[in-house]
């Protein structure tokens, strides 16, 4: 039997991505109710050549749903997330309420879909941050056949990673700056506009931020504990769509050479490995795509244990919007055991 879904945040980047998604992917749903935090609303959104209108979630009945994804605020989230689960729906909820709080069921469904029993069991799961699961699905290959001892990452992440805020800023301080004038930068510590941020939000004890540790929390969640240490740095720069992520990797046992070392990653289901020397940008290469890219991929010496690599994703699309509609795959496959 097919099941029911309620999405919250229809409208939004994310959630116009993932209504995109759902008219691509093999999901097969019973219903769609595309929900609005306003009433007198007189919308529809199209799916496969369905239309579905849009209903006031205040007067939303969830147990019509079995399924609720929630692509809206922490604060929203916070106000409907309890209902849904109370009428019985399971929630998939995208607003980082949860992330980081140590217990939330966390999936990333190409490497721990076998969870999605507590998830129904607790009737919510989360996505993982768009940045751990690049980062995850790009040790991944490594991981499997090898083994991981220490991991050191750098994020050079695009504005998207903070919503329509995020794009809606910078997009606003680039025109005021190049017509000669000042621009605020409401919600952020600093302009966003031609600058780079050295932390993205606030500082925590141990020297990292609080977005650096929810990702090392998640990935290790996914992937286990790296018994030689992980490092995670985050930078925010002004680009719109897509996050660029360069690590270094001790793994375990030495790879044997360069080509042994990109065999592993061309036949892995986890990401796709660029041609040699071409040359790849998240503007260019990534926005719109599915695929995490991997380029820059090189061995410090043959027999070594240490790789680098260069990981490209777009956050939005495949970050965000394609797990959430995987989520919904995977909860509807237990559903109907």
């Amino acid at each position: 039997m097919a099941i029911s879904i309620a999405l919250y945040g229809y409208d939004t980047d994310i959630g116009k991505l993932i209504i995109e998604t759902l008219e691509e992917q093999d999901l097969d749903f019973a219903d769609f109710f595309p929900l609005s935090p306003l009433n007198g609303e007189y919308d529809a959104v199209q799916i496969k050549r369905r239309n579905y209108f849009v209903e006031p979630i205040n007067k939303f009945d969830f147990s019509r749903a079995d399924v609720a994804l929630f692509i809206s605020t922490a604060d929203e989230s916070s106000q409907w997330v309890k209902k849904a689960q109370e009428a019985g729906c399971i929630v998939i909820d995208n607003s980082h309420l949860f992330s980081g709080d140590g217990h939330t069921v966390t999936i990333a469904p190409e490497l721990n879909e076998y969870e999605i029993k507590d998830a129904v069991a607790s009737r919510l799961v989360i996505p993982p941050l768009a940045p751990a699961l690049q980062l995850a699905l790009s040790l991944a290959p490594l991981d499997d056949e090898y083994g991981i001892e220490r991991v050191s990452a750098v994020f050079l992440e695009s504005v998207s990673e903070h919503g329509r805020l995020g794009t809606e800023t910078l997009a606003r301080e680039t025109t005021l700056l190049l017509n000669g004038m000042s621009a605020e930068h409401d919600g952020f510590q600093a302009q966003l506009a031609f600058n780079l941020h050295t932390q993205i939000g606030d500082m925590e004890d141990n020297g990292n931020t609080h977005h650096e540790n929810v990702i090392k929390n998640e990935v290790a969640k996914l992937m286990g504990r790296f018994d030689g240490g992980f490092d995670v740095t985050c930078i925010q720069v002004p680009v719109f769509y897509g996050h660029t992520l360069s690590v270094t990797v001790d793994v375990k046992r030495p790879i044997k050479d360069q080509d042994e070392l990109e065999q592993v990653f061309s036949e892995s289901e986890y990401v796709s490995l660029a041609e040699k020397g071409q040359m790849l940008t998240p503007v260019t290469d990534t926005v719109s795509s599915r695929d995490i890219i991997i380029t820059r991929l090189r061995q410090q010496k043959p027999q070594s244990k240490t790789v680098s690599f260069v990981s490209l994703m777009d956050n939005s699309r495949r970050g965000e919007a394609i797990t959430c509609v995987k989520l919904a795959q995977l909860l509807s496959k237990f559903l109907q055991k």
